[in-house]
């Protein structure tokens, strides 16, 4: 997955999450790999389909360097809200979603409106399998940032893959493209609400990929 960085809102520390890339099997299947930009963007990697293991490589030499760099920072200025950021990016690019998401804990304790690194925190849960506290997350991050596009495109992958409720998937994509005219990926996304919307009229919720990509193909 490509770096990106997410330009900074007043009183925000930019993270990975304001232009988070959330992939389920179902949006890699049709080729919805959807990126919303919002000025500079930051790395982002993928979330896996339902009850599928993230993968997490062995870490490189460069890991190593930049958390040794990083830890060190912080056993000097133990709250350098900075680098507690850059670590949980440091961890979430290579799949170290637990870790991620303390060091995002941390960080927000001092900076709770920062909406990246609390859709960043959402997205390590999601990896870790916590659904609802992920989904807690996500609507924390709305509290602050009601219209904020990765936040609703991610609460609806969530809704749809981890919940397995695509009306609530439906209303998030819905109230996305409604408070963001201009996003990126609005058609495809609309070929996806339009997607849910025939489950529900037909009283089948979709339950895979594969059954979506069956339904757009119908199309």
């Amino acid at each position: 997955m490509p770096r990106q960085k997410t330009a900074k809102p007043a009183g925000e520390t930019a993270s990975r999450a304001g232009s988070l890339i959330i992939a389920s099997g179902a949006f890699l299947a049709v080729g919805l790999l959807i990126g919303y930009y919002l000025g500079k963007l930051s790395p982002r990697a993928a979330i896996p389909a339902a009850g599928e293991a993230p993968r997490v490589e062995a870490p490189s030499v460069d890991f190593i360097r930049a958390e040794a760099s990083l830890k060190s920072v912080l056993r000097v200025k133990p709250g350098d809200l900075p680098t507690l950021i850059e670590l949980g990016n440091l961890y979430y690019d290579n799949g170290r979603f637990q870790e991620a998401a303390e060091y995002y804990g941390r960080a927000l304790e001092q900076d709770p409106g920062n909406v990246a690194v609390r859709t960043d925190r959402g997205t390590c849960l999601y990896n870790l399998g916590r659904v609802d506290d992920a989904i807690a997350e996500f609507l924390k991050s709305l509290e602050f940032a009601p219209s904020h596009a990765q936040t609703l495109y991610n609460l609806g992958v969530v809704y749809l893959h981890g919940k397995n409720d695509p009306s609530r998937a439906r209303a998030a994509w819905e109230k996305l493209i409604a408070a963001n005219p201009d996003y990126p990926e609005r058609a495809r996304l609309q070929e996806m609400i339009a997607s849910l919307s025939g489950a529900a009229e037909d009283k089948q919720p979709a339950r895979s990929a594969e059954d979506l990509l069956e339904r757009l193909k119908k199309r």
